[in-house]
């Protein structure tokens, strides 16, 4: 039989150091699960991802693009990040067949790069203003971040990852010139689509219908937040008791959204400023635990009237989405601050 003092030099020899390779691994693990999350597979739900939750965006675009097969269909206001326009470049070089859709103010080494795509720079009334990437014709990626470093590394974004054919289809035939609305359901979750501008006001009033029918909490997350009707929605729902919390970027705060959230606090709203140098360029509203509404469209006139925006909605969201949104808010409060 062993004597304990044997046993002790036996058990610092070889069990610590297996234990401590042991946690070392799965803390590796974790980061690497953590900053690299899985793309969207079929007949799941949608997949949330945001850099707030320590994922890292830019992999993700990334990765998805360096496995695109078939196409590449991509429409975004902001197109500049290193590592991807050198995706993209390689699955061009590979044949494979890229349209792009993109600002030309605000992507100008677009056509220097990608020069064999099939580009197209918009310019229209208002800002081509959103952020959409297709690829192979059913994995889609929809949400508030541009593919800039700064966007996708720095800023505070949450993108919508999902596999469809028929959302794809439905993109593809309407971005970014044609308003249009999709209700339909993505790995069994009731989800809508609504291409902005909208003219007739669909868009706008199925939200402050939203709004509306909340019953206990509304968590709301925004870069720009100006429009008068949804400022009396939110109004309207605090005074019948809901528990309402708005996080506005602290310089839009300051400047572009003051009076609005001037008008939100004088009734008793509670409204919270983002705090650092980083943008809260979040667009989304949760609303009872339960609905999701995000998209690339700031709560202006100009964004429902104007600009070519997109607005998502996930409803009866699962207990992974739920999860993920209860890490992500509590990461947007902490980081968060009331102004005097």
């Amino acid at each position: 039989m062993m004597s304990p003092s044997l046993f002790q030099r036996f058990k610092a020899k070889f069990f610590l150091p297996l234990a401590i390779v042991a946690i070392v691994g799965y803390c590796v693990w974790l980061i690497i699960t953590t900053l690299n999350p899985h793309l969207p597979q079929l007949d799941e739900e949608p997949r949330l991802y945001s850099n707030q939750c320590r994922q890292n965006l830019r992999y993700i675009y990334v990765d998805a693009i360096q496995k695109a097969k078939h196409s590449i269909h991509l429409v975004m206001f902001g197109l500049s990040d290193p590592s991807i326009l050198s995706a993209l470049a390689h699955r061009i070089h590979e044949e494979v067949p890229t349209v792009i859709y993109y600002d030309a103010a605000e992507s100008s080494r677009v056509r220097n790069k990608l020069s064999h795509a099939t580009l197209h720079p918009v310019q229209l009334g208002g800002l081509m203003h959103q952020k959409i990437l297709i690829l192979d014709n059913d994995l889609i990626f929809i949400g508030s971040a541009n593919m800039t470093t700064s966007s996708l590394m720095m800023h505070d974004n949450l993108v919508v990852g999902l596999r469809s054919r028929k959302v794809a289809d439905f993109l593809m035939s309407r971005i970014p010139y044609s308003s249009g609305y999709l209700r339909t359901m993505v790995g069994g979750q009731d989800i809508e689509l609504w291409l902005l501008p909208d003219s007739r006001g669909t868009a706008l009033t199925d939200l402050r219908r939203q709004i509306r029918k909340a019953g206990r909490s509304i968590k709301i997350a925004l870069f720009t937040l100006t429009h008068p009707n949804l400022c009396d929605e939110i109004i309207a729902a605090k005074e019948r008791g809901v528990d309402v919390t708005i996080v506005v970027d602290m310089h839009s705060g300051l400047g572009a959204s003051a009076k609005a959230i001037d008008q939100l606090r004088q009734n008793n709203v509670k409204i919270l400023y983002s705090q650092g140098v980083q943008l809260l360029h979040h667009k989304f509203v949760w609303i009872d635990g339960e609905t999701l509404i995000c998209g690339s469209a700031n709560w202006t006139k100009a964004a429902f009237n104007k600009n070519s925006d997109c607005i998502l909605a996930l409803h009866h969201l699962t207990d992974e989405q739920r999860d993920f949104m209860k890490t992500l808010w509590h990461r947007i409060e902490a980081e968060a601050g009331a102004m005097h």
